[in-house]
């Protein structure tokens, strides 16, 4: 394949960001809690500035001592890199003037920062990625804001949106293989993910029917269990929510637990602390070496390819419409 103007593709992916040091805890807390399209505090804008500072100030002491037991930092960039690195090496194949940059949402490397290395670059093709299989407004939605904030900017670009890939073939098999090689024969199979607010259920997110069709895919056969992690807020939140949700399968059956994030894709600190460190603290102590959870694709170059074709797909439904 030539090196035509056709050939130059960049891809961006899209993911939440984090951290990158212990002192960048508090400016990461500001940045999510002054997102107006996924928490709104009172007070109009003003007030959610206000509060932001607020909230951010007061929790950042106890969000870096998570931080600090897991490493001090959020592994998300690099993992995520690793993977864009993955990606552009895979599809040069199809697009020999591929590259692939990453944009974070609430950290740096930030989505407008991805996109204006891009343009200067002299990419005007852009695919952009969100490292979420499932979509809802609060990841991939507030990500794509900024995409289109950005791009609204630059008419002579072309935007090429990847809104889920949580049915995937490929993503599926991959997760497929990864139970299958990690799993007990007699093991519980719990599937988790990152909860939502249920008010943007009833209005139509897509986020919990996604999530179900992935945990029912990848089980196959296997009888299954689904639950919801990470809330906060006084606000009502999908459930069932995780931790009661281990209690309640390590009570009723006498089989150990294989836990099975659906909503990550690599290991960050929903993973590393939420269930391998404060899950584990708030059940009997007797119970803990009864749980196992699967490990994340992190740097696995299957899941590198596997985001390589759903791109391929994506360019080319573009070029066919």
């Amino acid at each position: 394949m030539s090196h035509a103007a056709d050939d130059k593709l960049a891809v961006i992916l899209l993911a939440m960001g984090g951290p990158n040091s212990p002192d960048d805890v508090r400016r990461y807390l500001l940045s999510i809690f002054s997102d107006r399209s996924i928490i709104r505090l009172p007070g109009g804008r003003l007030g959610q500035t206000l509060l932001a500072r607020l909230i951010s100030s007061r929790r950042s002491a106890k969000v870096r001592r998570h931080y600090g037991m897991i490493g001090g930092d959020s592994p998300l960039l690099k993992w995520t890199q690793t993977q864009a690195a993955n990606i552009e090496q895979t599809l040069r194949n199809d697009f020999p003037g591929t590259r692939c940059l990453v944009g974070m949402r609430y950290f740096d490397p930030d989505i407008s920062s991805a996109i204006e290395q891009a343009l200067s670059e002299g990419y005007r093709r852009l695919c952009f990625l969100p490292m979420y299989p499932q979509y809802s407004r609060v990841t991939t939605g507030s990500a794509f804001t900024v995409v289109h904030d950005t791009l609204g900017r630059h008419s002579n670009a072309t935007k090429l949106l990847v809104d889920d890939f949580y049915d995937h073939p490929g993503y599926v098999q991959l997760l497929k293989e990864y139970i299958d090689a990690n799993i007990g024969p007699n093991d519980t199979l719990l599937f988790t993910a990152h909860s939502l607010p249920k008010t943007f259920v009833d209005e139509g997110d897509p986020y919990v029917d996604q999530t179900k069709r992935t945990a029912s895919l990848a089980a196959g056969e296997r009888p299954f269990h689904l639950s919801f992690q990470s809330r906060s807020g006084p606000m009502e939140w999908v459930g069932p929510e995780t931790v009661s949700e281990v209690g309640r399968l390590l009570r009723e059956f006498d089989n150990d637990l294989f836990i099975v994030p659906i909503s990550f894709v690599c290991d960050h600190i929903e993973t590393l602390y939420e269930i391998d460190i404060e899950l584990k603290q708030l059940i009997p102590e007797s119970d803990r070496s009864r749980i196992k959870r699967m490990p994340m694709f992190n740097d696995d170059q299957r899941f590198g390819s596997v985001l390589a074709d759903i791109v391929r797909q994506k360019v080319g439904a573009s070029v066919s419409s």
